[in-house]
């Protein structure tokens, strides 16, 4: 394996980084267990899931440049190991929630198995859902999959440029795609799922890899603290009615928490649960839906749901349940599939190769 292709092999790994992962997959997690009981009535719902999957963007955007490097790459290289990380995971889940849909259609709402869905979930096309119109996959959360696959195709096309011009023209794709919408917004929601501003998270986080690349991060931190500090009042934004001012706040915020946490990595110490938990956050993100379906349908028929005490031991047993399956999952099945996939022994030390993240995802 040449330099350039090795590169992701030797970069450690950040504790701040997992810390973070961890964070954003409990995000989802928590938003997940309340709105699951009481719908989005819940006044912090809409804000935690967001800022959740936001956070994964902005920390997907940093990991990408950061295991890259500074010098051109293999775009054929880098979209296998990116496929092999989130694929099989992916698709085991996609096909356990097709099963269920299949053979126990009155445990969705919503989620109904046609092929056709079936198919274009496992291939990453957006479309829409069939009765509800929607562009959620055939499991629901594979929306923010759809956006890490086009951002990985996009950082992949600029594979042959150096990591300046590739940040700034990976830039000006999502802005110009973002403008755009906001412009003109079209009236087809495949083209309003791409042009929203989304993608804007992954920018965001391209310019703090390039920034960490440089040393600017750890170099001048009074400087770049005292912007994020100005940029966090960008958390206000996150309040307003969905649209483009509620996620500018939210990347903002996400972005605000990354450089935060990069600041803070060499003053610590080790969180072992933290630390497991962002290994584990693909898995956790992936299957908590399953945990936390079960979990709230098993207490409506136990305690109920008609007190505030209720749902609130219904969310934590929620949390608890989901946490550890996930952990056990990501040890016996996740793992394993990845070192067989990868052609790799079990590593003697663990590298950043190993814990890059996109939603909760690992190269």
């Amino acid at each position: 394996m040449n330099e350039k292709a090795s590169r992701e092999d030797r970069v450690e790994k950040l504790s701040s980084v997992q810390y973070l992962r961890a964070c954003a997959a409990l995000l989802v997690l928590v938003t997940h267990s309340f709105s699951y009981q009481v719908g989005d009535h819940a006044p912090f719902v809409g804000l935690t899931g967001h800022l959740g999957v936001m956070l994964f963007f902005v920390i997907s955007g940093f990991i990408m440049v950061y295991i890259s490097g500074e010098a051109p790459f293999s775009a054929l290289t880098f979209l296998k190991r990116r496929a092999i990380r989130i694929v099989p995971l992916y698709w085991l889940f996609t096909i356990f929630a097709a099963l269920l849909a299949a053979l126990l259609p009155n445990l969705f709402q919503r989620t109904i198995f046609t092929w056709p869905h079936f198919l274009e979930s496992l291939l990453f096309i957006v479309h829409e859902a069939p009765k509800t119109g929607s562009l959620s996959p055939l499991l629901s959360l594979g929306w923010t999959l759809n956006y890490e696959v086009y951002f990985y195709i996009a950082f992949a096309m600029v594979a042959f440029l150096h990591v300046g011009p590739r940040v700034i023209l990976l830039s000006i794709l999502f802005i110009g795609a973002w403008l755009v919408g906001l412009l003109a917004p079209p009236t087809n929601p495949v083209l309003q799922f791409y042009l929203h501003p989304a993608p804007l998270a992954f920018a965001a986080g391209t310019w703090i890899g390039w920034l960490f690349l440089n040393g600017e991060v750890t170099s001048n931190k009074r400087r770049i603290l005292a912007l994020g500090l100005v940029a966090a009042g960008g958390l206000a934004l996150a309040f307003a009615d969905g649209g483009t001012l509620g996620f500018a706040g939210q990347i903002v915020w996400a972005t605000c928490l990354l450089v935060l946490g990069l600041l803070l990595e060499s003053k610590l110490g080790q969180w072992n649960l933290f630390e497991k938990l962002g290994d584990a956050s693909y898995t956790l993100y992936l299957s908590h839906i399953f945990v936390v379906g079960a979990v709230v349908h098993l207490a409506k028929r136990t305690i109920g749901a008609d007190t505030a005490m209720a749902v609130i031991l219904t969310a934590t047993i929620s949390i608890v349940v989901s946490c550890t399956a996930a952990l056990v999952i990501h040890k016996t099945v996740e793992k394993p599939m990845l070192r067989i996939l990868s052609g790799k022994r079990k590593p003697r030390q663990t590298t950043f190769a190993a814990v890059a993240t996109g939603v909760g995802e690992r190269s």
